[in-house]
């Protein structure tokens, strides 16, 4: 009797223990989109503001990127430098634009987590159009950091004057 009641306190306490796992997770995560967030924050005022040294300490050499996993770890290296290259974009939710101004909307960030990456999605507003700013991000040295953008460029009216 006594092995019996045993096991069910084992499963009792294993039951328990899962949701605050999953708990955990979560709440790992949100800690991580609301870091990426900030840092997005921090990476577009530089960038409106033309702070090109505030800007550059957001970014991640690709060589601390190749130095990052342990000696002789060939394959985390391979892995990150196909990931890197804009490997598949994460959707961002449509966005109506006013007519002029040029906002980042980083509050409907489309956030995806991998781990210690992340690809992120950012829609924004350029010129009264409507695009996407694509970047992906590496969590190293206790921060996020950036290893690949893309910026949306609104298109440009040419005319030829003649």
């Amino acid at each position: 009797m006594p092995i019996r009641r045993t096991a069910v306190v084992v499963a009792g306490l294993m039951a328990l223990a899962l949701p605050a796992g999953a708990q955990r997770a979560a709440i790992q995560q949100d800690s991580a989109q609301a870091q990426i967030r900030s840092v997005l924050r921090g990476f577009y005022s530089n960038l409106e503001s033309r702070n090109w040294d505030a800007l550059a300490a957001y970014v991640l050499s690709p060589k601390l990127l190749e130095r990052r996993g342990a000696a002789g770890d060939s394959q985390l290296v391979a892995r990150d430098r196909t990931r890197t290259r804009a490997s598949s974009r994460v959707a961002a939710a449509p966005v109506k634009c006013p007519s002029s101004g040029s906002s980042p909307m980083i509050d409907q960030a489309a956030i995806q987590l991998d781990a210690d990456w992340a690809e992120v999605s950012v829609p924004r507003c350029r010129g009264g159009s409507a695009g996407t700013d694509e970047f992906r991000l590496l969590y190293f040295e206790q921060r996020w950091r950036f290893i690949y953008t893309d910026l949306f460029e609104a298109p440009t009216n040419v005319s030829t004057g003649r």
